[in-house]
């Protein structure tokens, strides 16, 4: 292990000690939830602590993005198309979340992660900055945090990153919700989007579409345009009303692009998440380029862009009779957009490989792939426990007893009846047992959850 090796690892190792651990997490829940609404000048704090401005943010030329479901994969369209936008090469930040296999992901340039020597910096920067007894923190109240927690400390460090980076622009995806997210620290945007609204975290963001819509458009800022998909009529209104509040213009709802038009990630709800993505790249080339004569730029970034983990299709390095196709579907709406891509595959046997994370109804998720009638002849169920020290989830039970497990294929034999169950301890077992068991043609659906995913693109060696 040489030594950028080493220094990853360390890194990785103070930063899940940054977790909000499970007991907490459900003393949360039982209180009803809670949603901090000093969230904002606290992280602005942690970021003048660091030696910046808020403002500064501003040079990053930020594209912000939003929504339940989309906003990923409308940020990997984001950052595609605007890699090939005419003139001089962009300098490309992006920010998402979650990872999959190493949590360096999560801040990449011009596509790629970042390197692990560079993380590490990053990360030291960051971090001793912010235990630093000068400059003195500034509180907010006496309960502000002197470290952010887990994702807030990823969204500062990628923040500090871009900004040492001197990049062009810098890509965001909203956590959760987008009013008191972290991301949401930055006062000007180049552009804002929403991606397809719907219902989940309600413990932090509320039970109603209109609810969430009024945190999810809490991103919208002052003669910033923002760009919008197809939502349920109670969601635009409230779009439309925080965008009068904030002296915004009116949302501009886009269109799916058409279907003779290829796209790199495969779905066909993936059709709206590229009409918005090409939405706003054009609206951010408007404000920061002459428009470009032709716009074969946006075909081509459409037609090569990679998002792993969604929709993502890889034959087996070591069994090619084994066909994987991961998916990090975990609400409802975007089950059964993977189960309606999952039954167009081909014909022959089919196996599940399932984990829903312990805030996700199984029951509602497995119902969805049950509809589908597609040809399982076994379903797998395992936690979201691996060997890689960046899936270290410390906001999870560990539970011995793999009673959620148990659970979930409890439900899947009532509604599959036919259908062969087995559980097992981590992603890992689940994968060898997989490939030890079937030896003829297989396609296997790995779904549920994007930790899942992770697990099985490492265990299985798949492409990130």
């Amino acid at each position: 292990m040489d030594t950028s090796d080493e220094a990853y690892l360390k890194a990785v190792g103070d930063l899940n000690g940054l977790q909000t651990n499970h007991q907490i997490l459900e003393q949360i829940k039982a209180s009803g939830g809670r949603i901090n609404e000093n969230s904002l000048p606290e992280f602005a704090a942690f970021i003048e602590k660091l030696g910046h401005q808020v403002d500064d943010l501003n040079g990053l030329n930020v594209i912000h993005i939003t929504g339940t479901k989309g906003k990923g994969s409308t940020c990997a369209f984001v950052q595609s198309i605007l890699s090939r936008l005419p003139g001089r090469p962009l300098k490309i930040g992006l920010f998402t979340s979650p990872h999959l296999i190493e949590v360096r992901e999560r801040i990449q340039i011009n596509g790629q992660p970042l390197s692990r020597a560079d993380f590490a910096k990053y990360f030291y920067q960051t971090y001793d900055g912010l235990r630093a007894p000068e400059p003195p923190l500034r509180r907010v109240t006496e309960e502000s945090p002197s470290m952010p927690m887990y994702f807030r400390f990823l969204t500062l460090m990628a923040y500090h990153t871009f900004l040492a980076e001197q990049v062009d622009v810098a890509i965001m995806e909203v956590g959760v919700g987008g009013e008191y997210d972290s991301t949401n620290v930055v006062k000007k945007p180049s552009v804002c989007g929403i991606a397809s609204l719907g219902i989940d975290h309600q413990g932090a963001l509320g039970t109603t579409i209109e609810e969430i819509a009024w945190h999810k458009a809490g991103i919208i800022k002052k003669d910033v345009a923002v760009f919008t998909v197809n939502q349920p009529d109670p969601a635009l209104r409230v779009i439309s009303e925080r965008a009068i509040e904030r002296n915004a213009p009116p949302p501009t709802v886009v269109a799916p692009v058409a279907a003779d038009v290829q796209l790199g990630i495969a779905g066909a709800h993936q059709r709206t998440n590229a009409a918005l993505a090409v939405a706003l790249c054009r609206e951010w080339a408007r404000k920061h380029s002459a428009p470009p004569a032709s716009e074969a730029w946006i075909a081509q970034g459409l037609a090569e862009a990679k998002w792993p983990g969604r929709t993502q299709t890889f034959a087996s390095p070591r069994h090619p009779h084994i066909t994987w196709h991961v998916d990090g579907a975990h609400t409802v709406e975007s089950m059964a957009a993977c189960a309606a891509w999952f039954a167009g595959v081909g014909s022959g046997p089919c196996v599940l490989l399932f984990n829903a994370a312990h805030n996700r109804s199984a029951q509602a998720l497995l119902a969805v792939l049950a509809a589908q009638r597609c040809d399982f002849v076994e379903a797998v169920f395992c936690p979201n426990l691996s060997r890689r020290a960046d899936s270290a989830n410390f906001t999870v039970l560990n539970d011995a007893e793999l009673a959620p497990q148990k659970d979930a294929a409890s439900i899947w034999a009532d509604l599959s009846a036919q259908c062969k169950t087995t559980v097992l301890p981590t992603i890992d077992d689940a994968v060898a047992y997989i490939e030890n068991t079937y030896a003829t043609p297989v396609h296997v659906l790995a779904t549920g959850s994007l930790h899942l995913v992770g697990g099985v693109l490492d265990a299985a060696k798949g492409s990130i």
